[in-house]
């Protein structure tokens, strides 16, 4: 069975802004009947210990490191841009289909 794709939700401290983003996109991901994707919040810093497992990175921060994985700006779930929400979760959407 093929491991569940991995969505890391990060921030500075790890836990509220990106505790807030993983809750939208985990609601956005339901209400688009997809459910076969973990996703999960934590701190900038646990970035490298998840490094090797994470198929997509959604920061509330300003993050620029490069990686093999994609970088989603998260602020949208922060500042409640429903708008912005919608287009973080098509993209995503769209980039976990591949």
């Amino acid at each position: 069975m093929a491991e569940k794709k991995f969505v890391f939700v990060c921030c500075g401290a790890g836990k509220l802004t990106s505790f807030m983003a993983a809750e939208g996109i985990k609601a956005g991901l339901k209400a688009r009947n997809i459910t076969d994707i973990k996703v999960q919040h934590g701190m900038i810093n646990d970035i490298p210990r998840y490094q090797d497992k994470i198929t997509a990175l959604v920061c509330s921060t300003n993050y620029k490191q490069k990686h093999d994985f994609p970088v989603f700006n998260g602020l949208p779930f922060v500042i409640q841009d429903k708008t912005g929400e919608e287009k973080l979760l098509d993209e995503l959407v769209e980039y976990l289909k591949k």
